[in-house]
């Protein structure tokens, strides 16, 4: 397989994780690879991504521009030198909604970003997976009862400086979902006019299993149903855990179920 690298991307709770470690795993049964979730410590692009200039200048656009190729190139050198094929989610189209909603930069500002991030990497003939959901307001609503009101409040929170602001009044949270809705279609329009190799999946249905094949067909590898792995000692899992960077009041219990065998998590 050529590819060396897959991102999957899309906006907040349209299944990033789950399909990009399921392409993981099923990619490193013939081969090596790695994964990256997007919020892990010190991942190569999302570390410290747009933190080179403020985001609501020119200047400081520039250089958040050339911080960013080189932190492309860095990553484009590591995933070389190691022979590896690396999975990730979430560091390239998600730049949106992240950072280009505050910024000066027009349409053509941005697909010229892209454009040049794609030249960094076209050495690892990258496939872009980009996932949506026609209704992103369901999708968040039943994230929002799965992660908790922080995160609800996170999505949700106000914020006037938003680009889709510019042309539409700010009336209540349900602005918030409609600004949302319009970042989906901008990273939607981003990825049309990307010139690499492309997947678009629509998510809703949640059937992991054939979205993990469609990807797979694409790169040339075949799907194999892959079977839960065993532990015969889930105990060792038991424990009481603290948050990395701790708070108080944050802990994760875990303990064990001797009457069903299973292990369960506060």
């Amino acid at each position: 397989m050529q590819t060396k690298l897959i991102i999957v991307d899309g906006h907040s709770s349209v299944g990033k994780s789950s399909l990009s470690k399921s392409v993981f795993k099923q990619l490193s049964r013939e081969q090596e690879a790695y994964w990256l979730h997007e919020e892990c410590e010190n991942h190569p692009i999302r570390q410290g991504e747009f933190s080179f200039g403020e985001l609501t200048t020119v200047e400081g656009m520039e250089l958040n521009r050339a911080g960013m190729l080189q932190k492309w190139v860095v990553f484009r050198d590591s995933i070389l030198s190691s022979g590896k094929t690396c999975v990730t989610e979430g560091c390239l189209l998600h730049a949106y909604d992240r950072y280009f909603i505050h910024s000066p930069w027009d349409k053509d500002e941005i697909a010229a970003y892209y454009a040049q991030v794609l030249e960094v990497i076209g050495e690892l003939a990258p496939v872009i997976v980009f996932l949506y959901r026609p209704d992103l307001r369901a999708s968040l609503e039943k994230a929002f009862v799965r992660r908790g009101k922080w995160w609800r409040d996170l999505i949700l929170k106000r914020d006037d400086q938003h680009v889709y602001f510019k042309t539409h009044a700010y009336v209540d949270e349900n602005s918030m979902f409609e600004a949302v809705a319009f970042e989906q279609n901008k990273m939607m329009e981003i990825f049309d006019g990307l010139e690499c190799l492309k997947i678009k999946i629509d998510t809703s249905a949640e059937r992991w299993d054939e979205f993990t094949n469609k990807v797979l067909s694409q790169l040339g590898a075949k799907y194999v149903k892959l079977e839960p792995h065993p532990c015969d000692d889930m105990q060792q899992y038991t424990g009481t855990y603290r948050w990395q960077k701790g708070r108080e009041g944050h802990d994760w219990v875990i303990s064990y179920d001797e009457i069903n065998d299973c292990l369960y998590t506060t």
